[in-house]
């Protein structure tokens, strides 16, 4: 097995604040956190993609009815980094503009005391 050299992903499992709606959660973090986000200098510099995976509920609902009993997720999202390496992506969260004006902005969204980061080494078995 061989892990791409050129990129590595760092996946977070999101889960919302308890207030707030999973409608509210996704306008929020698609409209407002997202855009403030990528609009940092550091993130334009370290990162070679940002992407948010909104659960699709109604898609989620659909499942569970096809495999009664299975568990259901109880995360609300993903956020994806991906960079040339792990120091780049980390690069994003120790920069002090990030910790001054994201986290706080974070906070009005996600529990993040209950979220889950994955740092993934990509073995890209079919591409387009």
């Amino acid at each position: 097995m061989s892990y791409r050299t050129d990129r590595v992903r760092l996946v977070v499992l999101l889960k919302r604040k308890p207030t707030l709606s999973k409608e509210e959660f996704h306008k929020y973090w698609s409209e407002s956190h997202g855009p403030l986000f990528s609009s940092l200098d550091v993130v334009k510099k370290s990162l070679l993609k940002y992407e948010q995976a909104h659960v699709n509920h109604p898609v989620l609902q659909q499942i569970a009815q096809m495999i009664p009993g299975a568990p259901t997720p109880e995360w609300d999202g993903m956020a994806i980094f991906e960079g040339e390496s792990y120091a780049q992506i980390f690069e994003v969260f120790q920069n002090e503009e990030y910790q001054k004006v994201i986290v706080p902005d974070e906070e009005h969204f996600i529990d993040r005391l209950n979220c889950q980061m994955f740092p993934f080494d990509l073995n890209t078995v079919v591409e387009k």
